[in-house]
């Protein structure tokens, strides 16, 4: 692996970041002595689209989960609920 010195990564940037770039890593030295290595930063994977809402699998997973008959719980029922509670 090639070196670079702390002076000559702060004083030459660009030149370094060539260096880096072609040679795949390099190891920083101050006084002679090895104190870090650099590599060049990982690409992000490709950004998977999205999964889409998919109703029947998501019956599938409520029956999963609660059997055949689930609770009978309405959200806009409780809200309603919460609301009328509510002094202002």
């Amino acid at each position: 692996m090639e070196t670079v010195t702390i002076r000559e990564l702060r004083q030459n940037w660009p030149a370094v970041e060539k260096r880096l770039a072609a040679a795949g890593g390099l190891t920083v030295t101050r006084d002679g002595t090895a104190v870090a290595e650099l590599h060049p930063a990982r690409q992000p994977a490709a950004k998977s689209k999205p999964k889409q809402f998919e109703p029947e699998a998501h019956r599938r997973r409520l029956e999963k989960i609660w059997g055949p008959n689930p609770p009978a719980f309405s959200f806009s029922a409780a809200l309603a609920h919460d609301r009328a509670e509510r002094k202002f």
